[in-house]
């Protein structure tokens, strides 16, 4: 009985899989009548939609076919590169800008990649001054984006850091690589030094006390 009943839900499944995918190819081809049979299952299907319609995913594929062409080992291989760059850059919890930036960047290092063998590979009689001088101007834009990409990442990082506040500035909570050698504590009015002075004098006044007390 139990065999019979997981054959007939396996038919069942196999039967709904054919369904969908009959659908997805109507949609995929322009019929319109299919959409709303389909919302209703994207509706339950968050995940499919999300990766279907990852448009990040989809330019860094475009750049993949082509810097490898039919190449399918060298396009696996820079994608694996891809997601070691990715998982750098990234954070563990990130937010959706960062998201958006990290993904942004790694689109860029394509590009960058891309216009850099192109230019290479610019050789011969077609590779006239005005041809390769075009691919320069490819490649320099492509190095600015860049660039641009990573300055702006790592402006929205500083941005989202949390301020310190008052307290945690008069305990001396911060760290040396956020004051520069010299630079005052912003809102003490002390150099660190001073403030390590400081707080040496009143440890040992602490100290004083205590034995006084014990005395």
């Amino acid at each position: 009985m139990n065999a019979q009943t997981d054959q007939t839900a396996a038919c069942d499944q196999e039967q709904q899989r054919k369904q969908l995918a009959e659908l997805i190819y109507r949609a995929e081809h322009g019929d319109s009548k299919a959409m709303p049979e389909l919302r209703a299952w994207l509706d339950g299907c968050p995940e499919f939609w999300k990766k279907y319609g990852d448009l990040g995913n989809r330019a860094q594929q475009s750049w993949l076919d082509l810097l490898a062409g039919e190449d399918l080992l060298l396009q696996e291989a820079v994608r694996r590169n891809l997601e070691t760059l990715r998982a750098e850059i990234g954070a563990a919890e990130q937010s959706p800008l960062e998201k958006l930036l990290v993904d942004q960047i790694v689109a860029c290092f394509l590009q960058v990649q891309y216009a850099e063998i192109t230019y290479a590979k610019a050789k011969g009689p077609e590779a006239t001054k005005a041809v390769r001088q075009e691919l320069m101007n490819r490649q320099e834009s492509a190095s600015r984006r860049y660039l641009a990409a990573i300055k702006q990442l790592a402006f929205v990082r500083k941005l989202l850091k949390p301020a310190l506040s008052p307290v945690q500035l008069a305990l001396g909570g911060v760290s040396e690589d956020r004051i520069g050698p010299g630079q005052r504590v912003a809102g003490s009015g002390i150099r660190p030094a001073e403030r390590t002075r400081i707080e040496k004098k009143g440890r040992i006044a602490s100290c004083s006390t205590g034995d006084s007390v014990l005395n």
